[in-house]
């Protein structure tokens, strides 16, 4: 880790979270995503599940912004998106993904969207998890 990201990590938690809040405006979104599993009820294709993702070709940087999360109380993963000549990729590129309602309600409540677009996806995303009767959601949200 360079200075510059230890340095960052010597921030403020909420100097922290509004760099993950601008970092996340520019840089994610929130999307519902498909699963190929065939556990349980879930059918290949159906879109059943929820999370906040961040693409940027620094893995270092995402990496950094994963330890700010895991401070937060927010899980993360990170994980190789694309290398050159993947789906017309030109650069190797990494995605940073939040998963799971607790960890979607920890982000909303810590980081959020400034952006209203994304803000009324992910109100969506966890407004959706009512929709099923969610005991957590009722508890946090």
């Amino acid at each position: 880790m360079n200075t510059g990201r230890k340095e960052m990590l010597r921030w403020t938690p909420s100097e922290q979270e509004r760099y993950i809040r601008g970092f996340v405006d520019g840089e994610g979104w929130p999307a519902y995503y498909r699963t190929r599993s065939r556990h349980g009820h879930h059918r290949p294709g159906y879109v059943n599940s929820r999370a906040i993702f961040v693409s940027n070709t620094n893995r270092a940087l995402l990496q950094t912004i994963r330890t700010m999360l895991g401070r937060l109380g927010i899980e993360s993963k990170l994980y190789l998106d694309a290398e050159p000549g993947d789906r017309k990729s030109t650069i190797t590129s990494w995605k940073l993904a939040i998963l799971g309602r607790d960890n979607l309600l920890r982000f909303r409540d810590a980081i959020g969207f400034s952006d209203s677009g994304k803000a009324k996806t992910l109100k969506a995303m966890l407004d959706s998890y009512r929709k099923h009767g969610s005991e957590s959601l009722r508890r946090f949200g």
